[in-house]
């Protein structure tokens, strides 16, 4: 039976959006003119340390501020804010297969997330940050660990990802990978993009996903 990797953010909750809208507000105040519409399409699936750390480089924040101090408060922000993306428990209820979660966000955060939306039982502790790795998504590194912890092939791997970085990462770690567009953020055409990249399918709702999903791998 086939093993199914979630994204946590845009993908069981829906976070995405409330991640731009609170991210937003602490760039505009930073003096920085940009709105939820162009984070989403510039910065959606990055870790704040890069984003911050990117437009310090660039020259749009102060490279005084200390990144460090600024990403738990915009982390408390959002995990204040934490809801399902509609359908999710319905969808993890239906398909028996394992399991696991692999995100950019602290793993800590994501297990409180995942608490607080009920669904942690599904997941039993395979819970997979790019904190845990030297370099986070685009890069495969976090799914190349997801994959030596659980050793499950990869011909026996499906991923669900919603963000450009994310399908990134799960294809250059050689996985199947379906392309989520059920969250809040997602702005037209981003189905495209993603199947341009490589996914073998997308689906717009976690009802449609999980029809997929049983066909493709069976309850």
């Amino acid at each position: 039976m086939k093993h199914i990797i979630f994204d946590c953010d845009g993908v069981l909750i829906d976070t995405e959006i409330v991640a731009a809208e609170v991210s937003v507000d602490w760039l505009n105040s930073e003096k920085v003119n940009i709105s939820v519409e162009e984070f989403i399409l510039q910065h959606t699936g990055k870790t704040f340390s890069n984003i911050i750390n990117q437009l310090k480089a660039e020259g749009y924040l102060k490279a005084s501020l200390k990144t460090e101090a600024i990403v738990p408060l915009l982390d408390d922000q959002i995990k204040a804010r934490v809801r399902p993306i509609l359908g999710i428990s319905d969808l993890l209820d239906r398909i028996s297969s394992s399991k696991s979660v692999v995100s950019n966000s602290a793993a800590g955060y994501v297990v409180e997330a995942l608490e607080k939306i009920g669904v942690s039982h599904h997941f039993e502790n395979r819970v997979f940050s790019a904190e845990m790795v030297a370099l986070a998504k685009p890069s495969p590194l976090v799914y190349q660990l997801a994959m030596d912890t659980i050793q499950v092939p990869k011909e026996e791997i499906i991923v669900v990802e919603d963000s450009y970085t994310g399908v990134q990462a799960a294809l250059a770690a050689g996985l199947t990978t379906i392309g989520f567009l059920g969250g809040s953020h997602i702005q037209p055409g981003h189905g495209e993009k993603l199947k341009q990249l490589g996914v073998f399918d997308v689906a717009h709702s976690h009802e449609e996903l999980a029809m997929k999903l049983i066909k493709y791998i069976g309850r």
